[in-house]
């Protein structure tokens, strides 16, 4: 059963899957797939929602390499400065690899969840990245490859300044066969349908959407009680990108810039996956934006490449393949 919602979409989501439109019918056979995804869309910074510890790429045309640069992450609660210094290397946002930008590498320092404002500041001069462009968000759970269940007690996570609301999900690169994943949202009833939920990964790919292309392995079950709707995404076998992906395969990682493979081909790394959800909670409210607090449950199941949603099983009482967010 679909379930669909008459919310206004929010920006982040509007702005990805309308990029995601020019892709066409083809992307229904590369959803979740590989390393065959659009580039990343030019941006002041990539990604646009991110955890504390991970990096983050700033862009701008006053950059050049060896530059130091103070940059202050400011929310309504915290405000902190850290130093970083400009390098020249190879940029995503072009899938030949012929260009080298002066880009500003940072990790998030510790700051609260939720809409965050970044300035950057050099000899006088300063950009900045306003709280619509980027969000702080909550520490990935782990998955791995066997089936198993997990409850995370007050999981906290950001929501964006547009009520986007996000879920950070690690260890994909490691999940080899073919897997179906279920999350559900309690005590925080969160209402979604088609077209309200995306996938990017840490370097700012587009890896999946839930729209018209995906009704095959990206799918909402009805919610329960004061829980929010459940979202079930069945990702097809990653066999023979483990393959080419190992020491000495056809896209064996560049350890000097592990955004390419050793071929010069770019890498989309599956580390690291954000679930972007928007919709509005029961009451017909948009979530405030901030820091948000729910249990999530995740349930992994290993399934053949046939599978289908109905042949997720609970194991319950089981941490199998799942564990708690990083650093918890």
């Amino acid at each position: 059963m679909r379930f669909h919602t008459t919310t206004t979409q929010p920006i982040f989501l509007t702005v990805l899957l309308t990029a995601v439109l020019l892709v066409g019918p083809a992307r229904s056979a590369q959803a979740g797939c590989g390393c065959d995804k659009p580039a990343p869309a030019p941006a002041t910074i990539i990604p646009q929602a991110a955890f504390s510890g991970m990096p983050v790429t700033l862009f701008h045309n006053s950059f050049q390499a060896g530059q130091a640069w103070k940059v202050t992450f400011q929310n309504n609660t915290t405000r902190l400065t850290t130093t970083a210094t400009v390098v020249s290397k190879r940029t995503l946002t072009d899938p030949t690899g012929a260009t080298r930008v002066p880009q500003l590498v940072v990790a998030v320092p510790k700051v609260s969840m939720g809409p965050t404002r970044i300035t950057a500041t050099r000899d006088g001069f300063s950009f900045t990245v306003s709280e619509a462009q980027f969000t702080v968000i909550g520490k990935p759970v782990a998955v791995a490859e066997q089936a198993g269940s997990l409850v995370v007690k007050k999981y906290a996570t950001g929501v964006g300044a547009d009520g986007t609301v996000y879920l950070s999900v690690a260890g994909f690169n490691n999940v080899c066969q073919a897997m179906e994943f279920r999350a559900t949202l309690d005590n925080y009833p969160l209402r979604f349908g088609m077209g309200d939920a995306a996938i990017t990964n840490h370097q700012g790919f587009f890896v999946d959407a839930l729209d018209t292309y995906s009704a095959d392995h990206f799918s909402i079950l009805p919610p329960v009680g004061t829980s929010s709707n459940i979202l079930d995404y069945f990702r097809h076998s990653f066999a023979q990108y483990c393959v080419d992906h190992q020491s000495g395969g056809i896209k064996e990682v560049d350890a000097q810039d592990p955004n390419w493979h050793r071929d010069g081909t770019a890498h989309t790394d599956y580390s690291t996956l954000i679930f972007a959800i928007s919709g509005r909670l029961s009451n017909g409210s948009t979530p405030k934006p901030g820091a948000a607090t729910f249990d999530l449950q995740l349930q992994a199941n290993v399934a053949p490449e046939s599978a289908t949603s109905a042949m997720l099983g609970s194991d319950e009482g089981s941490l199998g393949g799942l564990s708690a967010p990083y650093g918890e």
